[in-house]
């Protein structure tokens, strides 16, 4: 569903007192509807890939146009998880 008015989004994410880089990546399509925080697990091996991964793979799944919206989201998320 369309929202009838625009939305203003932002996406803002910090390292915190612990990390150099910041692994975390934001996703933000108000026009869509769609706002993705992924968490890159500061600390773990390749947690900026994982990050850039699942956003990546979320936003390919709900570009398919076949199933329902929560049905997607949920298969997205899995296929995700899972990459």
């Amino acid at each position: 569903m369309q929202p009838t008015t625009p939305l203003l989004a932002a996406g803002l994410s910090d390292t915190g007192r612990q990390r150099q880089e910041n692994e975390d990546r934001i996703h933000v399509d108000p026009v869509r509807g769609v706002f993705i925080v992924a968490d890159g697990l500061g600390g773990h091996a390749a947690g900026e890939k994982a990050a850039e991964t699942a956003v990546e793979m979320i936003l390919t799944r709900l570009s398919r146009k076949v199933g329902a919206p929560e049905d997607r989201m949920r298969e997205a998320i899995a296929v995700a998880n899972n990459e």
